[in-house]
């Protein structure tokens, strides 16, 4: 029953902060196109793709189902089916004309860009704080030893 918690407060934050994410993009994008009113569909939408996102998260990021594998083949275990789930949420909710090619490749490129900049952010963060935790570290066993 522990695990079975674990899992759901991973899927829960994961999904969090992929909600509030999304929110920042949508509400920029709002702007952007001088929008004034968000969609409910659009809203509850992106709420069940960042559900999904948090699950594929867990699945693809720890090692709960998938023990050992490298970090390169982790991220196709997390974006081929998260494309499939966005493109699917993508054609339900009608985000884009999508008997149009042309909306598709915009779709495709955008979702690219967006996956290549988050894992690059996320690259970026673990290791400077990486380092920052070796400089703890160090500072840690130097007191240690003029102690």
């Amino acid at each position: 029953m522990k695990k079975f918690f674990q899992v759901v407060m991973a899927i829960k934050e994961g999904a969090a902060m992929s909600y509030t994410a999304s929110m920042c993009l949508y509400m920029f994008f709002l702007f952007v196109f001088k929008q004034e009113a968000a969609s409910l569909s659009m809203l509850f939408s992106l709420l069940l793709v960042c559900v999904a996102a948090g699950t594929l998260q867990v699945a693809a990021f720890t090692d709960l189902f998938i023990k050992k594998l490298a970090y390169g083949w982790r991220l196709v275990v997390f974006v081929v089916p998260f494309f499939a789930v966005i493109a699917a949420f993508a054609v339900a909710f009608q985000w884009f004309p999508t008997e149009n090619v042309q909306a598709w490749l915009s779709f495709g490129v955008i979702f690219i860009i967006i996956f290549l900049v988050f894992t690059a952010g996320i690259e970026v963060y673990y290791r400077l704080s990486g380092k920052k935790y070796d400089r703890l570290l160090g500072l840690y066993h130097r007191r240690g030893e003029e102690e």
